[in-house]
């Protein structure tokens, strides 16, 4: 089973557990990208701590989407082995009201170009997406027909990934766009941003160009999230820092420093670096706190096996746990 069947798989499971995936939006070639959504309303008078968790948005780095779908069942489980106290125990965390949305995956073509390579790509796809197909990666597709598609797309992408039919190194979404550049945030600014398609670091046409970013986008706005995590691999590091005012800047490291001592990684200042980024527009649009994870060893090669999942957790399970205790505190 590939690494693309796993995630459907764990769809699947978490569905049989009760817990129904929604669908935020769609990919560049029409697959679904979902979210899960936890919630414990123990006082509906306050306010819940909203906290958005997304991961898998560079395609080889799916080990994030194999975790957070491990914190998916932790906090499951969770929620309802607090509410079963509730009544009994004088805690206030045991009272605090969350939410807790997950995205496993928000580069799904991404993950299955990485796992399967380009021969997954057929007619019916093509049609369906070809509107969504990047120009200035694919050149004009209105007078192809749908065989033609097929091969100008699969041969395009094989060009763009160097030639190499594996795509196991991969970062990109099936528009050849890093979507982790493409957000509205100092767009094109960032030290190894590229303005030609490829594996990694394109940017895109404009800002939000890629429909997983727009998507992205919209379901934060809609969710209005108190905290947002972004788990990246790979070099054990934390990122909070975007350009932020002082007031701010406090603000989130506190945070930061929160899940430094939870995962034992470091805090790194790579704001001068970054541009594009998911966490970046939640900083400077949102203006909420934001954070990178990096998870794994950085003497693990990409992609990272999922046989290192079970260490990962082990560092990153508590995370939330402890950012929801913090709230408590303030």
């Amino acid at each position: 089973m590939n690494e693309f069947e796993l995630y459907l798989q764990k769809i699947a499971e978490l569905k049989n557990m009760g817990l129904e995936p929604h669908i935020y939006g769609k990919t560049v070639l029409n697959q679904p990208l979902y979210y899960f959504k936890l919630v414990k309303r123990v006082d509906y008078n306050k306010k819940p701590i909203k906290i958005f968790v997304q991961a898998g948005i560079h395609a080889r780095e799916h080990i994030t989407t194999f975790l957070v779908f491990r914190l998916i069942e932790h906090y499951y489980v969770q929620v309802y082995r607090e509410l079963s106290k509730i009544n009994n125990v004088h805690n206030p965390f045991l009272k605090l009201n969350y939410e807790l949305y997950f995205v496993p995956s928000s580069n799904v073509d991404g993950l299955q170009l990485c796992a399967e390579g380009v021969d997954f790509i057929d007619e019916e796809i093509c049609t369906a997406a070809k509107k969504n197909f990047d120009t200035r990666t694919f050149g004009d597709l209105s007078k192809c027909t749908s065989a033609e598609m097929v091969d100008k797309i699969k041969n395009r992408l094989i060009e763009l990934n160097l030639g190499n039919r594996d795509f196991s190194l991969w970062k990109a979404n099936a528009n050849a766009v890093d979507l982790n550049v493409n957000f509205d945030a100092q767009f094109g600014s960032g030290t190894k941003n590229v303005k030609c398609s490829g594996a990694e670091n394109y940017i895109g046409r404009f800002a939000n160009s890629e429909p997983e970013t727009r998507a992205l986008v919209k379901l934060v706005g809609k969710i209005e999230p108190d905290v947002t995590i972004s788990y990246h691999c790979k070099g054990q590091e934390i990122y909070y820092q975007f350009f932020q005012n002082k007031k701010e800047l406090l603000r989130d490291k506190a945070i930061a420093e929160i899940i430094e001592k939870t995962t034992k990684y470091n805090i790194i200042d790579i704001s001068e670096l970054s541009a594009g980024g998911f966490k970046d527009y939640c900083i400077e649009k949102l203006k909420i706190p934001a954070f990178t994870i990096e998870v794994g060893d950085d003497n693990l090669s990409h992609p990272i096996r999922v046989d290192k999942l079970k260490q990962i957790y082990k560092e990153n399970k508590n995370v939330i746990h402890n950012i929801l205790k913090h709230f408590v505190t303030i």
